[in-house]
C-alpha cells in the first residue's frame, strides 16, 4: 500500500526547526563523518541560539573543533527563521573548497554563484572568499551606489585571517612607475625634507629600508592638490579597486613613502562602504585565536559590547596534543645552527614545517628545505604534505589559513617574530615597539602559527619557538595571558618541562620531544589533563583605547571634530605606557588640526616628547645634548642592567639585541635601535639624534672623557660595491652637525657601519672615518656575547668591579672600542 505523504506532512508542524541541534538531526548527512555534534559544538550551538538576534557574535573555538559545521548550521538556522539571504565568507579559495566539501557531507545546500536563485530565495548558503565581498567593485554594492545584493546573515570564518585582506582593500598603494607617484612626492617634498633631509633622499632613491610618513597637517592642508593628482587615475587598474572604498575618507587617511612606493590608508576601516556587510542583521565572526577582539571593532565596526561577550565552549575545549618548547629559553647557549641540524635530522623521518617571517629568513633554511611555499605555490605544496612524507617545508609569512593535519606536520618551528611589510604598518610598529599593543598583535600571529600543526583532537605536534627576539618577547610575564585558554595550558606545560630541562643540551630536549612524537601514555595524560583543566581566563580582550579611537574616527567622518577630540582625550587619560601615550596624542592632534592648527602643533610636540618615533611638529623640537656619563663606564653599565631579575633574562636580552645587529635591507631601524641599546648596555651615553630631531647622525655615543662616536648605520648596503656619495655626505654632514652642537673641548670620531671601506669614485669620505665592516661587526657581536656570559656568572652583572674587568678583557672600553671593532677607510 502506498502512503499519502502529503496527508502525513499536513499533520506535522509547518515551521522549519531553528535550533542548530535539531537541524543537525534532520539533515541527510554522511553519518560516518557526522554522527552527532561534539560537546564543544553543542556548547556553542546553545549559546549562539540564545544570542542569535544580536548584530555581532564572536564564536571562539579551538582549531580542529568543527567551526565549519557550526558556521553552516548557524546560517541554516537563520535561513529557517527567515533571516536570509545567508553568506559564508572564507579568507581564501583553499578554505572555500573545504567549506563546500563539508557542506556536501553535512547535507547543507550551498552555492558559489551570487546570482543563484536558491541563494537569493534563502534556500542555499552562498560560499565566497573575503575578496568577493570586500573590494572597490563588489557585486554586493559599494559606497554611494548602495546595496545591490542584500545579506541577512553572514559568517566570517577565520576572521583573524580575513582582517589583513580587508585592510588591504582599503589601501591605495602606488609604485613609482604610476603617473601619480612623482606628482605626490613633489607635492610633499618640502614637508618630508623638513622631517629629515637625509630620509627624503632615501625616499627619492627608492631605498627599501625607508618608510617615511607624510606629516598629518601637510596631508590635510593639501587635500585639494592630492585629489587633483589622484582623481584622473581613479579608473586605472591600480586605483579602481580601492578608490571607491576610501574616496570619502581621503582627508582622514595617512600617507607614507618608501621603497619606491606610496601608501594611503585610513586608520580605521570604513566597512560601511560595503553597505551589504553593515546592513546584515546577523554577523558571526569565527576564530580560533583572537588576542585582541578590538580588531573586530576597528576593522568591521562591530558593536564593542557584543564583541566583549563572545561565545565559546566550556573549559579549555578539545585540541590536539602539542608540546611547545623554546630551546633558547631552556638554554640560551643553544644556537640556531644546532636547532637547524636537529630539525634537518627529524625531517628525514617526519614532516617538518618551518614558518619564517620573510623571504630573507627563508634563505637560512634553503639548504635543507625540500620545498619553500609562498602565496603563489602554497596550495600545491600543502597538498603534497597531506599526501605523504615530504621532509622540511618552509612557509614564508603564512601564519594562518593552512591546515596540516595528522602526519602532514609533526614538528613545527616558528622562527622569529612575525614581520610587517606595509609602509604604514612598519611606521606604526616602530612607534609602538615594546608596548603591550604590539605584544598583543605578535601573540596573535604566533598563536595562529602554532595552530597549523594540530587540526583535530587526534593530532600531535611538537612546536619549537626559535629566535632570540621571539623567545624574549614570549618570556614577558604579560604575554601568557594573551593566549587562548588551551594554548596557555600547553605553554604552561611546556614551561614545566623547561624547568626540568634548564641548562640542558639540545640532545636531552630531543629525547623529551620524542614523548610527544611517539604518543607516550604518561605525556598524553599530562597534556590532555592540562587542557581539560585549563582556566577559562578572560572571555574577551577588547582594548578600550581601540574602541575610543574607532568612535573618534566615526565622529570625524561626520565632521564632528569636537566630539572626536573629546573621545580621544578621554582615552589619553587612561594610557600609562609612554610610547602608547605619544601615539594617542598624535591622533588627538590630527583631529584638533581641523579646528585649531596651532594647538594641534602644541599637542604634537607633547606627543613627540613622549615618543620620538612620531612625526615631528613644524617647530619646537630642541636638541638636548648627550652628556658625558657622570659615573664610570662600569657603574653606568651596572645601572642599566638593574632591569634584569636574573642572569637568564640578561642572556636572552643580549641574544635578542645581537639578532637585531644583522645586515639586511629590511633591518635599518632595528639596527639603529639595537645600536642605541648596545651603547647603554656597555655603559656609554647613547642617543638617536636623527630620529629624535630629524637632524644629526643615526646614533651618537658618549664614551667618556669628552669623547664621542658619530655613527651612521648602513646595515642595508649589503649589495654595495663601494660607499656611495649619499652615505659619505651623510657622515660628513653629521660631523658638521656635531661641531655645531658641541664645543671644541669635545672630540668626535666619525664611524660608519658598512660592508665596504672604500668610497665610490665621485665621493669624498671624512678623513678620520672608521668603518665597522662585516668582519668588525662579527668580532663585536662575539665580544658582546662572551662578555654577557662572563658577567652573568654568579650575578656578576650587579658588581661594578666584575663588569669593569670584563669590559676591559673583551676590549669594550672607551679606550679600546674604536681600535678593536673598526678599521680605517681607504681612499678611492
Amino acid at each position: 500500500m502506498a502512503l499519502d505523504y502529503k496527508k502525513i506532512k499536513s499533520g506535522l508542524p509547518s515551521t522549519k526547526p531553528t535550533d542548530p541541534r535539531k537541524i543537525f538531526t534532520t539533515l541527510k548527512r554522511d553519518t560516518t563523518k557526522f554522527k552527532r555534534p561534539s560537546d564543544e559544538q553543542g556548547d556553542v550551538f546553545d549559546a549562539w541560539y540564545g544570542k542569535r538576534t544580536r548584530g555581532d557574535n564572536t564564536l571562539k573555538m579551538n582549531t580542529g573543533s568543527g567551526k565549519t559545521v557550526v558556521g553552516l548550521l548557524c546560517l541554516q538556522s537563520s535561513l529557517n527563521e527567515g533571516v536570509g539571504p545567508a553568506v559564508y565568507v572564507t579568507p581564501d579559495n583553499y578554505l572555500l573548497r573545504q567549506v563546500i566539501a563539508e557542506a556536501g557531507s553535512l547535507g547543507v545546500a550551498v552555492t558559489e554563484d551570487e546570482g543563484d536563485a536558491a541563494f537569493l530565495s534563502g534556500n542555499a548558503i552562498l560560499v565566497i572568499n573575503i575578496w568577493k565581498l570586500v573590494n572597490g567593485k563588489s557585486v554586493f554594492g559599494v559606497g554611494r551606489g548602495g546595496t545591490k545584493i542584500e545579506i541577512g546573515s553572514l559568517v566570517i570564518d577565520d576572521a583573524h585571517a580575513c582582517l589583513a585582506t580587508v585592510a588591504d582593500q582599503f589601501k591605495i598603494r602606488l609604485p613609482a612607475s604610476h603617473p601619480a607617484y612623482d606628482a605626490l612626492l613633489e607635492l610633499f617634498k618640502p614637508d618630508l625634507e623638513n622631517q629629515s633631509a637625509s630620509a627624503y633622499l632615501d625616499v627619492a632613491d627608492h631605498d627599501p629600508q625607508i618608510a617615511m610618513a607624510v606629516p598629518f597637517w601637510a596631508w590635510k592642508n593639501k587635500q585639494s592638490e592630492v585629489l587633483r593628482i589622484l582623481h584622473p587615475h581613479r579608473g586605472d587598474e591600480t586605483l579602481k579597486w580601492p578608490w571607491r572604498l576610501v574616496e570619502d575618507v581621503l582627508e582622514l587617511c595617512q600617507c607614507a613613502f618608501g621603497g619606491g612606493n606610496v601608501e594611503i590608508a585610513p586608520r580605521f576601516i570604513p566597512i560601511d562602504n560595503i553597505p551589504a556587510f553593515t546592513g546584515a542583521k546577523r554577523r558571526i565572526y569565527m576564530t580560533a585565536t583572537l588576542a585582541d577582539d578590538g580588531v573586530l571593532v576597528s576593522h568591521f565596526q562591530a558593536d564593542a559590547a557584543e564583541v566583549a561577550d563572545p561565545i565559546r565552549p566550556k573549559g579549555g575545549g578539545d585540541i590536539g596534543d602539542r608540546m611547545i618548547l623554546a630551546p633558547q629559553e631552556i638554554n640560551p647557549d643553544i644556537t640556531i645552527d644546532e636547532i637547524k641540524a636537529l630539525v634537518a635530522a627529524k625531517a628525514k623521518i617526519i614532516n617538518v614545517a618551518v614558518i619564517v617571517p620573510s623571504k630573507k629568513r627563508a634563505e637560512f633554511w634553503s639548504d635543507i628545505a625540500n620545498q619553500t611555499l609562498t602565496a603563489e605555490n602554497i596550495e600545491e605544496g600543502t597538498d603534497k604534505l597531506r599526501k605523504g612524507h615530504v621532509g622540511l617545508t618552509v612557509f614564508v609569512g603564512k601564519y594562518d589559513g593552512v591546515d596540516l593535519p595528522a602526519k602532514a606536520c609533526e614538528l613545527l618551528v616558528i622562527d622569529g617574530l612575525p614581520e610587517l611589510y606595509g609602509l604604514l604598518e612598519r611606521i606604526e610598529q616602530e612607534a609602538l615597539d615594546g608596548t603591550r599593543r604590539q605584544l598583543v598583535r605578535q601573540v596573535q600571529r604566533i598563536e595562529q602559527g602554532m595552530g597549523r600543526g594540530v587540526r583535530s583532537s587526534q593530532d600531535h605536534c611538537v612546536v619549537l619557538l626559535v629566535g632570540a627576539k621571539l623567545t624574549q618577547r614570549l618570556h614577558r610575564p604579560d604575554a601568557r595571558a594573551l593566549f587562548s585558554s588551551a594554548t596557555r595550558a600547553q605553554l604552561d606545560l611546556g614551561r614545566e618541562v623547561t624547568a626540568q630541562l634548564k641548562g640542558k643540551p639540545l640532545s636531552e630536549i630531543e629525547t623529551v620531544m620524542e614523548l610527544c612524537l611517539t604518543g607516550d601514555d604518561e605525556w598524553l595524560d599530562a597534556s590532555r589533563s592540562a587542557v581539560v583543566n585549563a582556566d577559562a581566563g578572560d572571555a574577551s580582550h577588547v582594548d578600550e583605547t581601540v574602541v575610543a579611537l574607532r568612535k573618534a574616527f566615526d565622529f570625524a567622518r561626520s565632521k564632528r571634530f569636537d566630539l572626536a577630540e573629546q573621545t580621544v582625550q578621554e582615552a589619553v587619560r587612561k594610557v600609562t605606557e609612554k610610547k602608547a601615550l605619544g601615539y594617542l596624542k598624535q591622533q588627538l592632534a590630527e583631529y584638533v588640526h581641523h579646528t585649531d592648527q596651532m594647538r594641534a602643533q602644541e599637542i604634537q610636540l607633547a606627543a613627540v616628547q613622549a615618543n620620538p618615533a612620531l612625526v615631528r611638529p613644524i617647530s619646537g623640537i630642541v636638541y638636548s645634548k648627550l652628556s658625558v656619563p657622570k659615573d664610570s663606564q662600569a657603574a653606568m653599565a651596572v645601572t642599566f642592567m638593574k632591569r634584569f631579575l636574573e642572569a637568564n633574562d640578561l642572556i636572552m636580552w643580549v641574544n635578542a639585541l645581537i639578532e637585531s645587529l644583522a645586515w639586511g635591507e629590511e633591518n635599518s631601524k632595528k639596527f639603529e635601535s639595537a645600536m642605541l641599546d648596545l651603547g647603554l648596555f656597555l655603559g656609554f651615553g647613547s642617543q638617536r639624534p636623527e630620529q629624535d630631531t630629524g637632524r644629526g647622525p643615526d646614533n651618537l655615543w658618549a664614551l667618556g672623557a669628552l669623547q664621542y662616536l658619530v655613527i651612521e648605520c648602513k646595515s642595508g648596503a649589503v649589495k654595495a660595491t663601494a660607499i656611495n656619495k649619499h652615505d659619505c655626505n651623510q657622515l660628513n654632514g653629521s660631523m658638521t652637525w656635531f661641531a655645531d652642537k658641541y664645543d671644541k673641548s669635545t672630540s668626535a670620531t666619525p664611524v660608519m657601519v658598512h660592508p665596504k671601506i672604500t668610497p665610490e669614485h665621485a665621493a669624498t669620505l671624512h678623513a678620520d672615518a672608521r668603518i665597522v665592516t662585516v668582519e668588525c661587526l662579527t668580532r663585536l657581536v662575539e665580544a658582546v656575547r662572551k662578555y654577557s656570559v662572563a658577567i652573568s656568572q654568579k650575578n656578576g652583572y650587579a658588581d661594578a668591579k666584575v663588569v669593569a674587568t670584563q669590559l676591559n678583557h673583551f676590549g669594550l672600553t672607551q679606550n679600546d672600542f674604536v681600535t678593536k671593532f673598526t678599521v680605517r677607510s681607504k681612499k678611492s
